[in-house]
């Protein structure tokens, strides 16, 4: 499986590697003036779709289905593995690999990362959540743990609350990853103010 992906660079021979997951119903092109935004030196942006279609509202989503009928996702998890092969034989270090994540991105991001058979640079989920807690702390692997994780989230977020982002926290930390908590002034979006969470994170 294959996902749509756009890219940014403006550098040549970047040596990190981020992945950016757009929100529900976003699509490849939503997450381009963010990277613009952040300037992360030495970095190649790599922007895929969600695979699904948003129910009940135009655009994408990483999940399929509703809480009545149950979750597909297996299009996104093979889809993102693809995507991290290529990255791979474009000669990233597993090391130097990022992933961001917005709201349902966010989601996405904790999701797999936790899942992988090693540990990437870091994790930026922002403004998201954990929606099945228990059988993310049962299928964690322990090979994963040294993955980093930069939790962001708006302090007057009224779509997912912040109190979202310390559950996945705390979740998070007793599982044994690295994990910071980051707030700011702000609503469901990524400010500018988070710039300087993220740069420092990364780089």
């Amino acid at each position: 499986m294959k996902l749509t992906t756009r890219t940014y660079c403006d550098v040549n021979n970047p040596s990190k590697a981020i992945i950016a997951l757009h929100g529900w119903t976003g699509d490849e092109f939503v997450f381009e003036s963010v990277a613009k935004m952040l300037k992360i030196d030495d970095a190649k942006w790599f922007f895929p779709r969600a695979p699904y279609k948003a129910e009940r509202k135009d655009g994408n989503s990483w999940f399929g289905g509703n809480d009545e009928e149950g979750w597909r996702y297996s299009k996104t998890i093979q889809g993102i593995d693809t995507l991290v092969t290529e990255i791979f034989e474009n000669g990233f270090n597993k090391e130097n690999i990022y992933i961001i994540g917005f709201s349902q991105g966010a989601c996405l991001a904790m999701e797999y990362a936790t899942r992988m058979s090693f540990s990437i640079g870091g994790i930026i989920p922002i403004a998201g959540f954990i929606k099945f807690k228990d059988q993310l702390a049962e299928e964690v692997n322990a090979a994963s743990l040294k993955t980093k994780v930069l939790l962001l989230h708006g302090e007057n977020d009224k779509t997912v609350s912040i109190n979202e982002s310390r559950k996945s926290f705390t979740l998070l930390n007793n599982l044994g990853y690295d994990v910071k908590l980051n707030s700011y002034k702000a609503g469901h979006k990524i400010p500018i103010v988070a710039r300087d969470y993220i740069k420092q994170f990364i780089m």
